[in-house]
């Protein structure tokens, strides 16, 4: 069935309601340019262009004197190997993929923006909502005497030089060129990535209009925002200068991913609550409060096992939150773009969870309502020569359904847009969930829906781990915990579930599958080293930081 639309109908944007923009992205890629915005102090370069010069840029490096046995055949054949394997991620470009150019480069050392690749649009403004988060979470830790945005800018870009420039200087703005400063030993990798990075031209940064824009973006469920800057804060501030770049790098893209993955299913549970009820729930007002997705992830690996088919349950679920929060987005959307809203949608005191509800409460408001019914009878009109019979049967019988026409504007919109609208969001969904990753929630066949499953990987796992030793507010992380502890806050820091199942799937079968995975929990935890199994009791058993002997070391 297709139904055309007016022009201004055609988008499903709402940003003010999503934050980001429900599409694919790549947190790894994503690296860089929260690299460049924490040393730049918000500001942005790029050079998208130079994407396509390895093969000019391996020569050179080759030729440089910072190498030498490269510059023959042979040597030539290992440096492109060791620069494919360790510094770049290649990939294939243009629509027929016929050329291969670099994707971005790994963050080793957060020297990679001076490349000025990737382009930021495939961030759909994460990039953007991070920083903003990490600016509100350091200012709030600085207090209100020193609390100021460019003293919290400051302090981001000490900690991020901190921990992942070893050995690097910049020049002054507006190009803050990163150099490796010829004395400080660093890691191989890192010292070749900065050789390699020496080559590109350093472009000129300012503030541009995109990122202005996605600045203003305030969460209407900041509690699923706020730990995109508290989480790489609480990190930074235990481990810091103590580990690898490489490692924290990781455990950075890992959480962020995370993160990333949840927030449009805690905004659309929000949303849909808010149009149920009419009243602004918790998680729209709290920014401290606990996670409520109830995710049930599996550890025991065992395809087709109770455990993996709720851990499976709880992914189709999610996916048809999915769903409904697009039908939510455009029954929002159109709402609020009535004439009669203008003027109290202007209002800048309002936070961004009052905005929401006050579109939400618009929809009997009799001026909305003739709107939204003009918005119908256009709809109509255009159709009503359209050789698709279905389309004109659908419209024909929402315009005699006796819903209120914010519920029938939503079913049309929703028929025109789902097809794009429903491919965007669940490529939101197993891109940030990471499911072509080693460091994401999700697993299985990207092709086969009913194969995915929440099941986090071992690089995922070390993270949350870091990240659930690391202090909230900042401080030296804590050696271990009870693995009682752990799981708490696995469940309401992360809302992951592993020694029992979501309320609403609470069987005796489902019961008895997550006291199987929690002995597979602790079976994973061996296997990393982490875990002392003293009794049975939870408060006995101990788990250990992963990153305490290896900062400890470093």
């Amino acid at each position: 069935m297709k139904i055309e639309l007016p022009e201004e109908l055609r988008t499903f944007a709402y940003r003010e309601l999503t934050v980001v923009e429900p599409n694919d992205t790549d947190v790894e890629r994503m690296l860089t340019q929260i690299f460049e915005l924490a040393i730049k102090q918000g500001r942005t370069a790029t050079n998208v262009s130079a994407a396509k010069l390895y093969d000019e840029k391996r020569a050179a490096l080759a030729q440089s004197g910072h190498l030498a046995g490269f510059n023959d055949t042979r040597g030539r054949a290992v440096l492109d190997g060791w620069l494919r394997a360790s510094v770049v991620e290649m990939g294939r470009a243009g629509r027929a993929r016929a050329s291969e150019q670099m994707q971005y480069l790994r963050p080793t050392t957060v020297a990679v923006f001076r490349a000025g690749f990737p382009a930021r649009s495939r961030h759909r403004g994460a990039d953007m909502v991070v920083y903003r988060e990490l600016l509100r979470e350091m200012a709030a830790r600085l207090g209100p005497s020193e609390g100021s945005t460019d003293k919290a800018a400051a302090w981001i870009r000490e900690q991020f030089t901190g921990a992942f420039g070893p050995g690097v200087t910049f020049s002054d703005p507006p190009k803050w060129a990163p150099t490796y400063d010829g004395t400080t030993d660093v890691d191989i990798t890192a010292l070749l990535t900065l050789y390699f990075v020496e080559l590109f031209d350093a472009k000129s940064a300012a503030k541009d209009r995109d990122a202005e824009q996605t600045a203003r973006y305030r969460s209407p469920v900041p509690g699923a925002t706020r730990p995109l800057g508290a989480d790489v804060l609480d990190y930074l501030q235990a481990y810091g200068e103590r580990a690898p770049s490489l490692v924290m790098s990781q455990h950075m893209a890992a959480i962020l991913g995370l993160r990333l993955f949840q927030l449009p299913l805690r905004i659309a549970r929000a949303t849909r609550e808010l149009i149920e009820t009419g009243q602004i729930p918790h998680d729209m007002v709290d920014d401290d409060a606990s996670n409520p997705l109830e995710q049930y992830v599996d550890f025991t690996g065992s395809k087709g096992s109770p455990s993996d088919l709720l851990a499976r349950e709880c992914v189709q679920r999610d996916l048809e939150i999915t769903r409904q929060f697009f039908r939510d987005r455009l029954y929002l959307l159109s709402i609020r773009g009535a004439p009669a809203l203008k003027a109290e949608l202007a209002d800048q005191s309002l936070s961004p969870a009052e905005r929401v509800a006050l579109v939400a409460d618009a929809k009997e408001i009799p001026r909305v309502v003739g709107h939204l019914e003009y918005l119908l009878s256009r709809i109509v009109d255009l159709n009503e020569q359209s050789d698709d019979e279905d389309a004109r049967h659908f419209l024909a019988t929402m315009e005699a359904d006796p819903r209120p026409a914010a519920d029938r504007l939503a079913d049309v919109l929703v028929e025109a847009l789902k097809k794009r609208g429903y491919e965007n969001a669940v490529k939101w969904f197993w891109s940030a969930g990471g499911i072509k990753t080693d460091i994401g929630v999700l697993t299985g066949a990207l092709n086969v829906r009913s194969s995915w499953a929440y099941a986090p990987s071992d690089k995922l796992l070390a993270s949350l781990l870091a990240v659930t030793f690391a202090r909230r507010g900042g401080g030296a992380a804590h050696a271990e915990l009870t693995i009682g502890e752990v799981l708490k806050q696995l469940e309401e820091r992360f809302g992951l579930l592993v020694n029992r199942p979501p309320c609403a799937m609470a069987t005796a079968a489902n019961r008895a599958a997550a006291a199987e995975n929690l002995e597979a929990f602790k079976y994973r935890l061996q296997l990393l080293g982490v875990f002392e199994g003293l009794s049975d009791d939870l408060d006995a058993q101990r788990v250990r930081n992963p990153l305490v002997n290896l900062s400890e070391n470093a």
